[in-house]
């Protein structure tokens, strides 16, 4: 007797003859409704009047939609005649019960950091094709289209105000263009950055909003870069292939290689300005810059009057280019570019000194900046980036970048100052940096450059002067000892030869002078 042979049902795509859910099944009903088909008290479901299998009266159809309406939350209070009202929302076999396995836990918070709302999954509206916004004529008086999602922005924006110190006019205008957005925006559906941005026109702090929306997944980022857009303005006119080369060497300049560190933003820029001319004369000739020759670019440096900084940019251009094999050879192979101009320190005269000394008892800040770089010789980023952990007022110790220095009277008498002055005008801000402005106060960014150049216009003369004249007043003091200065004020042995260069120049110059004054001829 021969062993019959069992035959597999045959698989394929369709839909479940009950419940109707698409899927991947060998039999007309899906294996869920096969096993409420065996717990089923009737053939008629009251709800959607089908002649399928029921318990109580009600079919597995109508007792998902119910489900559905309910929430995942509602487990007790389900209204299972819904579906008569409502209709069915079909689906796809396996996806109405959430897999099993341990859930994905949050990322821990760094202490001081805003706690993250989010916002639970909820069945959205996929949209048909994008469209830009335009907040100009929206009301912050519109209902929201998502209320969930206005309540939990108006939440997390809270907890950032609480953390950077916003005063309540600023967290009231920051829940108004919450509420403009949330106005024109459906559920799910992504804010662009761009759209945000907006809010400008309607005395909104865009900024602010935008730290609300950071890190969160309805939040697209789609500001231009603004290098980008430099390279588009002024590169246009390159062929096609010298601007893909280009972008090579922009590319690794931004984000660096495994051996080679980024660079930042205005080292980029000024390369680019630097070899922008060279690009300009010989664009018409070149279609890849496998064609510079030798003696192009030694005609072109012959008449450029900072040849040093353009040979530096022609050679890392090239370089990285032959590295990254796109060129056969390197043309800057073995051409001099030249010493940079070395400038010479020169002290401050006397009237300089009072001039900077009267100017500095009118502002506060103005006044910590000076002493910062007048007597302890630090350049303008380091004070911009100070903070105040850094300053040891009861100690009298200054610690900026990893130096600790004992603080003077003049300097210990000046932050005090301004720190009484920074808790009238801003109390509640937590920036951690010594020195803010009205649009750092709520935040904790550094002050710009913008803000520094501002303060110290009235001088007489500028940061870098300041920070000069006390080096070259600790090498005369010193005696001209490079060693010394370079350990006082972390200066590299090339700065710190330049100083005592200058100190042996003066030095020089006066000798003839006290000669005279000796009575020798």
């Amino acid at each position: 007797m021969s062993t019959p042979v069992r035959r597999s049902r045959p698989w394929a795509t369709r839909s479940c003859r009950d419940c109707f859910g698409w899927g991947w099944i060998d039999r007309p009903r899906c294996k869920a409704c096969w096993g409420f088909t065996s717990k089923a008290t009737s053939r008629h479901c009251d709800v959607c009047t089908r002649e399928v299998a029921a318990i109580d009266g009600i079919c597995r159809l109508c007792r998902r939609q119910a489900s559905l309406i309910a929430g995942p939350d509602n487990k007790t209070r389900v209204d299972l005649t819904v579906a008569a009202r409502t209709g069915h929302q079909l689906f796809i076999i396996g996806t109405l019960r959430p897999r099993g396995g341990p859930q994905p836990q949050p990322a821990p918070s760094e202490p001081g950091s805003p706690r993250p709302h989010r916002v639970p999954a909820r069945w959205t509206e996929l949209l048909l094709f994008e469209m830009s916004r335009e907040l100009r004529g929206v009301s912050s008086k519109a209902p929201p289209l998502d209320p969930q999602l206005f309540a939990s922005l108006s939440a997390r924006a809270a907890r950032i105000a609480e953390l950077r110190g916003w005063p309540p006019r600023t967290l009231g205008s920051v829940r108004r263009g919450i509420r403009i957005l949330c106005a024109v925006h459906r559920p799910g559906e992504q804010i662009r950055a761009s759209t945000i941005t907006q809010l400008t026109h309607t005395a909104v702090p865009a900024n602010h909003v935008l730290k609300v929306f950071e890190e969160l997944d309805i939040f697209l980022d789609d500001r231009p870069d603004a290098l980008n857009a430099w390279c588009d303005e002024h590169l246009s006119f390159l062929a096609s292939a010298v601007r893909t080369e280009l972008d090579v060497w922009i590319d690794i300049l931004r984000h660096g290689t495994p051996r080679r560190r980024p660079r930042a933003r205005a080292t980029v820029i000024t390369n680019l300005r630097s070899i922008l001319p060279f690009l300009t004369e010989y664009a018409g000739k070149y279609t890849t810059l496998r064609q510079a020759t030798r003696d192009d670019i030694t005609s072109w440096l012959a008449d450029r009057p900072y040849r040093a900084y353009d040979a530096s940019a022609l050679r890392s251009l090239f370089g990285t280019l032959k590295a990254e094999r796109l060129v056969f050879a390197n043309p800057m192979r073995g051409i001099k570019g030249g010493k940079l101009a070395i400038k010479i320190p020169a002290s401050l005269t006397a009237d300089e000194v009072k001039s900077v000394a009267l100017a500095a008892l009118q502002d506060p800040a103005l006044r910590v900046v000076v002493a910062l770089s007048g007597i302890h010789a630090l350049p303008a980023r380091q004070i911009r980036a100070m903070q105040l952990e850094q300053v040891d007022l009861p100690g009298r110790r200054l610690d900026p970048g990893g130096l600790n220095r004992p603080l003077d009277d003049y300097t210990a008498e000046a932050i005090s100052d301004y720190l009484a002055y920074r808790h009238r005008r801003w109390p509640n801000s937590t920036n951690p940096h010594l020195l803010i402005s009205r649009n750092t106060a709520t935040t904790t960014a550094t002050v710009g450059t913008f803000w520094m150049d501002k303060l110290v216009k009235g001088l007489p003369v500028g940061v870098d002067r300041l920070r000069q004249d006390r080096i070259l007043e600790e090498a005369l003091a010193s005696g001209a000892d490079p060693l010394h200065l370079a350990h006082v004020f972390s200066l590299g042995a090339k700065t710190s030869l330049r100083y005592t260069s200058a100190v042996a120049v003066s030095a020089a110059e006066d000798e003839p002078t006290r000669g005279m004054t000796n009575g020798q001829p």
